[in-house]
């Protein structure tokens, strides 16, 4: 629990750089400040950490790219700078960084021993080869690992880890009914509806949408009442998904709401990635889709020890949804797959039945709470190191 004592507030700077980040570390800084209204929180994130009320130093909402050689990794070698220039000069009591490993692990390494850090969304080890779990168990971080199977292989490397649960279990709810749902986004009541995901960064949405949109136009030639839902993963998205869209005749409705676009959706195309696990949580049958450029592939392949890459997969460790990746991404192969589910309603009810198993293994409701419990825990140990070494503010 936060403290009480008369002692000045208690400083975190977050760091969450892509929008599922922004998202879960808005829900954690919501909960931190709703137990301790004086904590002084800044940092860097996109609109939900500024809607959380985080006073951003960077505005990191366009910094998702894809792949690992790209140039916008040197953008972010600058940005990296500057945010540890800046934790540096403030001294925050805390270091919470959301997700976005390759740029938060890197920040960790260069700030290692400076403040307390605590890693919410730690990267994901049990799936790679070396030995990175012992290398980030070496930072002494508090890591809170939203899968089990994580939690084990970081407390194997010996890190300092606690299994919270992934914060879908809390937050992945529906508005609506379904009735309410299609009445909201124009749908007729008994028009099937098939959901398309692109993803949350640029450069997934200029990859896998095209691809998305001509699979639409396959399907709606021989299933004309079919419709199409895309559910914003971000407001700054809506132009470049319009323009996505703005030359196809098929009936494609972009949506606020991406739970309840979901929701009644009987097929989502999504890319893979978080929303496989929100989707899983509302047991909705998908097919998974991802692209990258051919050398972050070839890179992909060396470092990670599976094949899998749908989140519920690799989590269960058999093939519960269909992956479509790389060069197998096609709008034909697309339409095939959307087809095959539609067209077979025994194999999408065994599917839900599989996510759902899937699901369950996320943790129990109470996700973000018991992540708040952690940033505390540390704020508290900080508190108690300063005042025995007389540095209370």
């Amino acid at each position: 629990m936060p403290s009480t004592s008369n002692l000045q507030p208690s400083t975190v700077f977050v760091v969450a750089g892509e929008v599922s980040g922004d998202i879960y570390a808005a829900h954690l800084v919501r909960e931190l400040r709703r137990r301790d209204p004086s904590l002084s929180i800044s940092g860097v994130g996109g609109p939900y950490l500024a809607a959380a009320g985080v006073s951003l130093f960077l505005d990191s909402s366009l910094w998702g790219t894809i792949g690992w050689l790209r140039a916008g990794q040197f953008m972010l070698v600058r940005k990296l700078l500057q945010i540890e220039r800046e934790i540096r000069r403030a001294r925050p009591d805390l270091l919470l960084v959301v997700d976005f490993a390759a740029f938060n692990l890197r920040l960790a390494e260069r700030l290692d021993g400076l403040v307390p850090i605590v890693y919410y969304f730690p990267p994901m080890v049990s799936v790679r080869r070396g030995d990175r779990a012992r290398k980030v168990a070496r930072l002494g971080m508090r890591l809170l690992a939203a899968f089990r199977r994580e939690a084990a292989a970081y407390e194997t490397a010996g890190a300092d880890v606690v299994f919270v649960g992934h914060p879908a279990v809390d937050l992945t709810r529906t508005r609506w009914t379904p009735r309410q749902a299609r009445a909201h986004f124009g749908i007729p009541e008994d028009a099937p509806v098939i959901g398309l995901l692109p993803g949350s960064r640029v450069a997934e949405i200029n990859t896998h949408l095209p691809v998305m949109i001509r699979a639409a136009e396959l399907l709606q030639r021989k299933s004309p009442e079919l419709h199409f839902l895309i559910p914003l993963a971000s407001e700054r998205f809506r132009s470049l998904i319009n323009k996505a869209v703005s030359s196809t005749k098929v009936p494609v409705h972009i949506v606020t709401e991406p739970y309840d676009a979901m929701a009644v959706s009987e097929v989502i195309v999504t890319a893979t990635g978080t929303a496989t696990l929100e989707a899983a949580v509302l047991a909705v049958p998908m097919i998974a889709v991802y692209r990258l450029p051919l050398l972050s592939w070839l890179i992909a392949h060396y470092v990670l020890t599976i094949r899998r890459a749908a989140l519920p997969n690799i989590l269960s460790g058999r093939d519960i949804v269909p992956e479509l990746l790389q060069d197998r991404m096609t709008p034909e192969a697309i339409a095939a797959e959307v087809r095959r589910l539609l067209e077979d309603p025994a194999r999408r009810r065994q599917m839900q039945a599989d996510l759902r198993e899937v699901a369950s293994d996320l943790g129990t409701p109470g996700v973000v709470q018991r992540a708040a419990d952690e940033v505390f825990a540390v704020l508290d140990r900080r508190r108690v190191a300063a005042t025995s070494q007389g540095r209370i503010r």
